[in-house]
């Protein structure tokens, strides 16, 4: 509380010198039904207090956050954030930085406190629509707040048969009628009698609806249109749930097994699921073969109609298709304020509606069933499409995405969706992101364990993780393990299959007056799981029933044949949670291409240490040579057949690219280091270089291009859509654009030729190289590469190295952002990588580090047991960002923790980079291994600094036979090269460590595949050895650059050092590899650390997790001895 009336009285003072009325409101109630921890539901009984701890500062954050958008008392300390000098304000989503080490139940607690305040805002954004008198009588003394009983998600709902219209119950006199409020009707309604259009000027004036009853009116539709479609939706599932719970519960009678564990009722409800899934999607296609007999019938008529009354449209439209042809590549005329794509498909959706209209799906309160795709809906399910029937809102293809592109074309977009999403983005979400695919099914697998096992989930993943067509995955059907393609390659191989199953339906259905025009062939792609739009709806529905990781939607998916990876998308907008890696978080364009829009969702990134890693890498980019050459010639092609029908101002930027194009390709054939002479390039004295790296105004410079507006270039390429034009263009030409002299396209026959996918324009690789360019001096490098490698061409890198700026687009997007993980201090550090640029952020991470340091150097003796104190937990909150972090759950003796400086042979185990290498170092690390082997129970988990010292050390141990040696002890497993790999290698040390008397020892690798994400729990890590730090290079020339610029920050009073920064870095890698070991509250492991620096630098004993300290000093150098060691270690699995 102290922390709470801290951040008000902070906030009261910055909101009294941006605007004095703010200072009259006063904050909302605290009954106000939000969620608290208290009350938030939990799958035990009693959780942990760290959990309580955990839920209870995301919440109250997420409360402040509500209560600052809502105009309270705070509202003016968010305001009182814009900087001098900025065109407009956006707002920023707080950050809520939570700290638990791994064991403590951070998953279980993410969950649970997610899902409690999406509940809560899904009933607060139904009510927040209704009118401001709500309570008082509507539409003939109904009350409005009837409607939201309807909504399926309420507990115990019964749903209530619609009631039969009765002209004897609704007929009333005409005093006692209505004269306002008016039920209004999408129909209009001609008058049918001269007393109806005779109206005085009296009624007249009470019948006209005021602006604020009209948008009140407005939302009430919306709300209702919203409302009626997620029942529709929830009872779709709901039904799917009941025919899967009696599919289960019938399969579990059947089987004789008296005790039936979690895994195999787990098993027997995804073979239930495959089955239901299976049949759904039978029934779907057999629904649409009928559907499209019936539609081709009303196309036959409707062209024989056309025919008679001469309406000529099929031809009319043949035409227009003929005249397109090649000019659908031809760029608009370009105006600086950018034009608007319009959408000429009138006619197409015309001819669908009166289909439709014939078929019995026009509009109307009480219809049929929906399909699955009206039903998966986002403009349905938002109420922004209410205005159009649920099944036109479907075929529109209404998604959710970019702000910019929300209800483009439709009127979806001018229309308040429910929740205050993005129109056509479908429910309020949860977006939960982790580094790999294991910690997003452990995210899903907690989720299934609460209360709200029904929650309808949504697993982003790759094509090379859900594609289920072996044709697609693999080469070769022989030798599936070796033949197994690359993610770019499976995507090229899908998007070919579609593109020739278009072709060929194009062909079939080119023809014959309305028949062809209306008739579409089943097999539109070439793809069998693609061959209907139906059954990925089905499956996608089938998804949702149940919460599901990508294992589960890839085994949906193969046993419906069915696509996976389209149906994810399907489901996104009816989604409740999505679970993405950082990839499809993190980039604006991945979300935009995958519908996912972040307006107004609760944000959680896991492990989030590794965010400003993902951001670099996904900042970075390249431009090689081939690219550079394959872009002008397309270009210059391109020119040549539109010269004469372009516009000026068209021809003057083309000019602008073909001579930012000709300078970069000229820049990169100069002479390099594997010999290749060019006469075109000037050589610049002394000796040739085969990389530099430079700012990004210095390469305009040293490129002779400082006087082009590179930012003017940008825009026109967003604005023109160039790259999609090249691409049309190049892939309707039916040969491939011949290489001349001239534009430099020539590449030595001795080169092997790049990767190029014919689906992604060459154009689009420079336009993304320019717009990095275009980004502050700070924010990154350009690097310039001549391998000395055959196979490889020059190549342009952009390297991010400050990231601070990536993440604003989410922040700018989302109603917050929970950044969890175990090791996220020091906050500084985060804060320095993430919020550079922010200095509330900044001064908030500062000022909690502070506080934290002076907390963790207060002494923990206290007159109580150890093992009866709760862990320590600390909590700071201000409006802009929370911070949080707690103790172990575990009792202070079930963990060790222990230093070695020497071996056995008493020799200075030191594994600095110099000296680790030597052969007496290698040795006596094989001496200590083996020592601990004896005392060591079951599973022993060794951490290297790196791959490389892994194989060093082993080639060594194999010629000295000390790996045979310490074979007999444990049986030795290795950390596998490939990622594919992991699960086997990781089953088959579990099953040796656990069921074998010796136990197993396995090596891994600190920053590696196996220090992350892994769960050693109980015997699979009785003890942890960590050898060696794992400090960075620091002669790579990009940390230099970032260790340089933080070095000139700190020097103005921001940020942090870079030796710090350097620091921090290494032991981030350390304290994750420890946090593998303890995975519960009962869970017991010995930390071993090996080297010499551990006891001798006290930044490293400062560096370590509070927990695993407890409060107490470095050891000296007499308790780091080998022999007082061991016998620390064989008392502590004594007592055990």
């Amino acid at each position: 509380m102290n922390d709470e009336g801290e951040a008000s009285a902070t906030a009261s003072s910055m909101a009294s010198s941006s605007a004095g009325a703010s200072a009259a409101r006063t904050p909302p109630p605290r009954d106000d039904g939000f969620p608290a921890a208290s009350s938030v539901p939990f799958p035990f009984e009693r959780p942990y207090d760290v959990q309580i701890a955990l839920m209870d500062a995301i919440l109250e954050s997420l409360r402040g956050a509500r209560d600052r958008d809502r105009g309270g008392e705070e509202g003016a300390d968010v305001v009182a954030r814009k900087g001098e000098g900025e065109p407009e304000w956006r707002r920023r989503a707080p950050v809520i930085v939570v700290e638990s080490p791994t064991g403590t139940g951070k998953s279980l607690s993410l969950a649970c406190a997610s899902m409690a305040w999406l509940k809560h805002c899904e009933t607060a954004d139904v009510a927040a629509l209704l009118p401001a008198d709500a309570g008082a009588e509507t539409n003939g003394g109904s009350s409005v707040e009837a409607a939201p009983a309807k909504s399926p998600s309420a507990p115990g709902h019964v749903a209530e048969k619609p009631k039969a219209y009765d002209w004897i119950d609704s007929w009333r006199p005409a005093d006692q009628q209505p004269m306002v409020d008016v039920k209004p009707s999408n129909r209009r309604r001609s008058p049918t009698s001269h007393s109806e259009m005779a109206l005085d000027d009296s009624q007249t004036t009470a019948r006209v609806p005021t602006p604020s009853e009209r948008r009140d009116e407005a939302r009430n539709e919306t709300r209702k249109f919203a409302l009626e479609n997620r029942a529709a939706l929830d009872r779709e599932l709901n039904g799917i749930r009941a025919r899967l719970d009696r599919l289960t519960n019938v399969a579990s009678f059947a089987s004789d097994e008296r005790t039936t564990s979690s895994a195999k009722d787990r098993g027997r409800e995804r073979a239930m699921r495959e089955n239901l899934v299976r049949s759904g999607v039978a029934s779907a296609l057999a629904r649409e073969r009928t559907a499209k007999r019936r539609l081709a019938r009303v196309g036959r008529g409707g062209a024989r109609s056309a025919g008679r009354t001469g309406d000529g449209r099929g031809k009319r439209r043949k035409v227009e298709s003929a005249k397109r042809g090649e000019d659908e590549f031809l760029l608009d005329e370009y105006r600086s304020d950018g034009d608007r794509r319009t959408d000429d498909s009138t006619d197409s959706e015309d001819d669908d509606k009166a289909a439709s209209n014939d078929l019995g799906l026009d509009d109307g309160p009480e219809r049929a069933n929906l399909s699955s795709k009206a039903l998966l809906c986002g403009s349905n399910l938002d109420g922004s499409g209410h205005r159009n029937d649920p099944e036109r809102n479907a075929r529109l293809g209404h998604r959710g995405g970019d702000a910019r592109d929300a209800g483009a074309g439709t009127d979806a977009g001018t229309e308040s969706a429910v929740g205050g999403v993005a129109a056509g983005a479908g429910l309020r979400k949860v977006v939960y992101a982790a580094r790999t695919h294991s910690q997003l099914s452990q995210f899903v697998g907690e989720l299934r364990r609460t209360r709200w096992k029904d929650a309808k989930v949504v697993a982003l993943g790759s094509r090379s993780l859900l594609c289920g067509n072996d044709d697609v995955l693999y080469s070769s059907r022989a030798n599936r393990k070796g033949s197994r393609r690359s993610e770019a390659e499976i995507t090229e191989m899908c998007l070919d299959m579609q593109k020739s199953g278009s072709k060929r339906a194009d062909a079939k259905t080119d023809g014959k007056g309305g028949e062809g025009t209306l008739q579409k062939s089943p097999q539109k792609c070439g793809c069998p799981f693609l061959a209907s739009s139906e059954s990925v709806s089905t499956l996608a529905l089938h998804s949702l029933a149940r919460p599901s990781d990508i294992e589960d939607v890839a085994r949906l998916g193969k046993a419906s044949r069915s696509c996976a990876y389209y149906a994810s998308r399907e489901a996104l907008a009816a989604a409740e949670v999505v679970v993405a890696p950082y990839n499809t978080l993190l980039s604006p364009q991945a979300r935009r291409s995958v519908g996912l829009s972040l307006r107004n969702s609760l944000v959680v990134i896991d492990e989030a240490h590794n965010v400003p890693e993902a951001l670099r890498s996904l900042s970075s980019c390249q431009l090689s040579l081939p690219v550079a050459q394959a872009a002008l010639s397309q270009l210059l092609s391109y020119t040549q057949k539109y010269s004469g029908r372009l516009a000026g101002r068209n021809v003057f930027y083309l000019g602008q690219i073909r001579r930012v194009l000709s300078a970069m390709i000229k820049y990169l054939k100069r002479p390099s280091a594997r010999g290749v002479e060019n006469d075109s390039a000037e050589p610049r004295g002394g000796p040739v270089q085969t990389k530099e790296m430079m700012a990004a105004v210095d390469l305009m410079f040293t490129l002779r291009l400082d006087n082009v507006n590179l930012f003017s270039i940008v825009r026109y390429l967003e604005k023109s859509r160039l790259s999609q034009k090249l691409l049309g263009f190049v892939n309707r030409s039916d040969s491939t654009i011949e290489s001349s002299p001239e534009n430099g396209s020539n590449v030595g026959s001795g080169e092997k030729k790049e990767f190029s996918s014919k689906h992604v324009s060459s154009m689009s690789f420079l336009e993304t190289f320019l717009t990095r360019l275009t980004g502050t001096s700070r924010e990154g490098r350009v690097i310039v590469e001549w391998p000395s490698e055959e196979g490889k061409s020059p190549t342009f890198r952009f390297v991010q190295i400050h990231s601070a700026s990536q993440l604003d687009n989410v922040l700018e997007e989302a109603h917050a952002v929970v950044l969890a993980g175990g090791t996220l201090r020091p906050f500084t550090h985060m804060a320095a990588e993430l919020f550079g640029n922010d200095t509330e952020v900044m001064s908030a991470a500062s000022s909690a580090e502070v506080e934290l340091t002076a907390h963790d150097a207060l002494p923990t003796k206290s007159s109580a047991p150890s093992s009866s104190r709760p862990p320590s937990t600390f909590l700071r909150k201000t409006p802009s960002l929370t911070t949080f972090t707690c103790g172990h759950v575990i009792p202070p003796k079930n963990a060790l923790t222990a230093c070695i400086s020497f071996g056995p042979a008493s020799r200075k185990l030191d594994f600095r980079h110099a000296s680790r290498s030597s052969c007496d170092t290698i040795d006596e690390l094989g001496r200590t291994i083996f020592n601990l082997c004896n005392i060591v129970p079951k599973g022993f988990v060794v951490f290297l600094p790196s791959y490389n010292y892994e194989s060093l050390v082993f080639q060594r141990w194999r010629s000295t036979g000390m790996l045979s040696q310490i074979g007999k002890k444990k049986s030795v497993h290795r950390e596998p090269k490939s990622s594919r790999d992991i699960e086997a290698a990781l089953a088959r040390y579990s099953n040796e460590a656990s069921s074998t008397e010796a136990g197993a020892l396995l090596f891994s690798v600190m920053g590696g595949k196996m220090s992350e994400g892994i769960n050693f729990a109980n015997d699979m890590a009785r003890c942890v050895l960590v050898v060696g730090l794992p400090y960075p290079d620091i002669t790579c020339p990009v940390l230099k650059e970032k260790m340089q610029s933080l070095d000139k920050e700190y020097s103005d009073g921001k940020g942090i050092t870079g030796q710090t920064y350097y620091q921090n870095l290494c032991m981030r890698s350390v304290n994750q590899s420890i946090g593998r070991a303890i995975r519960h509250a009962h869970d017991y492991a010995a930390i071993v650390l090996a080297d010499y620096r551990y006891v001798a630098d006290p930044r490293i004993w400062r560096g370590l997790p509070q927990w695993l300290k407890r409060g107490c000093p470095a050891p000296s150098q007499s308790d780091a001895v080998f022999s007082k060691v061991m016998k620390e270690v064989r008392s502590f699995f004594l007592d055990r």
